[in-house]
């Protein structure tokens, strides 16, 4: 009988920890991420307050992607901590990392000026003002 027992005894701890098991593992069957939205030139140009050529505004912006275009907002642009700039100047724009952006704009009048700034991209293609530091 003490046999009998200890089989009983193992078998409902397996039976426990295989429904621990099972209720962990179940919200993930069947899931899989979400598709990364890659947006566009144009996207992300209007966001800066850039204008680009209207060629190139549907393409997609992926990692190793960049373009070159004129500042027409420079309040768009200062959001994300590159200031001092008027309309005209050289904005050059690179997708660094799934993640990372680079923005590098530049003028040679009145005076030369030239800044650069990385900033976030989240998943929805929104660029992400930097953290005051």
């Amino acid at each position: 009988m003490p046999r009998l027992e200890r089989f009983a005894r193992r078998a409902s701890v397996l039976a426990v920890f295989g429904f621990v098991g099972a209720s962990f593992t179940t919200p993930f069957v069947g899931r899989t991420r979400p598709a990364l939205i890659a947006p566009t030139i144009g996207s992300i140009a209007a966001q800066l307050g850039v204008k680009v050529e209207s060629s190139r505004a549907d393409e997609e912006f992926t990692v190793g992607v960049q373009f070159s275009g004129s500042l027409e907002e420079p309040l768009k642009l200062s959001t994300f901590g590159v200031t001092g700039f008027a309309v005209g100047a050289r904005v050059t724009v690179a997708r660094i990392a799934p993640d990372r952006v680079h923005i590098e704009a530049d003028e040679m009048l009145p005076v030369e000026h030239t800044e650069k700034v990385r900033v976030r991209i989240d998943a929805e293609g929104r660029l992400l003002k930097p953290a005051k530091t």
